[in-house]
């Protein structure tokens, strides 16, 4: 396939249109906290490895692993070194692993110089920015590898008028993002599933620290990369892009908190491994002429999105709104007339309605909620009964007053038959 500008007006149209009937992607409170997010960046050492004389050029992530692609050198007859590392304490059949420890190496593909990695789990496969084109027919192609054996797939030609620089996968809009290298001022493209063009944000050509760029990753309407610095004295940086800004609005620089002894420091790839947490490796030399590949972790400030459904009543009422990581919300039950609540789902689990009567609360937010509210009528047994015992209440009132009625008109009837008879007695007397 040959991507030429001249389509851009059409495929920007076409994406208008897309994220439009999108929306409920596009309004979601699910992301990254501002630019403001990437201020005062702690970078935590996570683990580390031995590089095996090339450089790590590229990191990605999957269920089960954590993938890595060391370039030897960029010789069409040399083959490059994938390295996958165990992401969790369990491998993929759940037995027990030692968390960051090699699960996998392979030494027998050239990767030309294997720029930046993503992967796709939708297809389960593994999508490589190849860079360089030592392989004439590698011009603007990525490879594609299985996600499980890692097994190569096949080639898949972008364009034909440059190269890739890095690319990562956006699960939401089930595309791609790519950077291109100088040949195409370093545009950043979004790709479709087929690696189509879908929309041109710009070129970035000279925006930024550095002179060239590594790979990237994309978090909501974020692209981080990492610029090359390298030689140039003035330290790394990170750079962040807004997609919808199309412009450069961050570029902290970073301070890995290294030791005295390292001497070559090239950071080179991140993703994102939890919403808000992202995963990077960094290159390094010692004094002592050890050659490693660090791997550091660091966390911003995230939105997550809780959406609410209270359904049931005369009117089904939505509601969704941003939850800062680590934070508590509460959500009410606000219970229509007429109605009780039936039954409350959390992420499809129900809890306790006896223990949580009129709200919910969500502590330590750190993932989305969704939570439905089941309102179901008040039974008309319950109001029959009020009603029954209500009746009965008033009719045992009344037949008490009756009855201390008669008592009292018994009373007196025989109050006035003592006061005859005395009053005869008395007549008797006289006589």
């Amino acid at each position: 396939m040959r991507v030429k500008k001249g389509t851009i007006v059409v495929v920007a149209f076409m994406h208008l249109i897309f994220s439009f009937l999108q929306g409920e992607v596009l309004n979601s409170h699910a992301q990254i906290a501002g630019d403001e997010a990437f201020d005062n960046l702690q970078w935590e050492l996570v683990f580390e490895d031995e590089r095996e004389g090339g450089i790590v050029q590229s990191i990605c992530v999957t269920p089960d692993y954590i993938i890595t692609l060391e370039n030897v050198n960029d010789l069409a007859d040399t083959p490059d070194i994938l390295k996958a590392y165990y992401r969790n304490d369990v491998d993929a059949d759940g037995n027990p692993v030692e968390k960051y420890s090699l699960a996998t190496r392979i030494n027998e593909i050239h990767y030309e110089h294997c720029n930046g990695i993503t992967y796709n789990p939708n297809t389960n496969e593994l999508i490589i920015a190849l860079y360089t084109n030592a392989v004439p027919e590698n011009r603007g192609s990525v490879y594609v590898l299985d996600a499980e054996t890692f097994a190569y797939l096949r080639t898949v030609q972008v364009t034909d008028d440059y190269n890739l620089l890095g690319i990562d996968y956006m699960p939401e809009s089930n595309q791609y993002l790519i950077q291109t290298d100088f040949e195409a001022r370093n545009s950043f493209l979004i790709l479709d599933e087929n690696f189509e063009l879908v929309e041109d944000l710009g070129e970035y050509e000279g925006t930024g620290m550095g002179n060239n760029f590594q790979d990237l990753c994309v978090s909501g309407d974020y692209i981080l990369n990492f610029p090359l610095t390298l030689g140039m004295g003035i330290g790394d940086f990170l750079h962040v892009y807004s997609i919808s800004r199309r412009e450069l609005v961050a570029a902290p620089q970073i301070d890995f908190q290294f030791e005295d002894n390292i001497v070559f420091v090239e950071p080179e790839s991140l993703c994102e491994i939890e919403p808000g947490v992202f995963l990077s490796v960094v290159n390094v030399d010692t004094d002592a002429e050890e050659k490693k590949v660090r791997f550091y972790e660091f966390t911003v400030p995230y939105n997550f999105e809780v959406n609410v459904l209270a359904q049931g009543a005369d009117n089904n009422k939505k509601e969704n709104f941003a939850a800062p990581r680590g934070s508590t919300q509460v959500v009410k039950f606000d219970v229509p007339k007429g109605y009780r609540v039936q039954e409350v789902l959390v992420n499809d689990k129900p809890i306790d309605l006896g223990k949580y009567k009129e709200e919910y609360e969500l502590e330590d937010i750190q993932g989305n909620y969704n939570i439905v509210i089941e309102y179901a009528k008040k039974a008309m047994t319950g109001v029959i009964i009020t009603v029954f015992v209500v009746i009965i209440i008033i009719a045992l009132l009344v037949l008490r007053v009756i009855y201390i009625q008669k008592l009292r008109a018994r009373k007196k009837y025989l109050a006035r038959k003592r006061r005859r008879r005395l009053q005869d007695e008395i007549s008797i007397n006289r006589e």
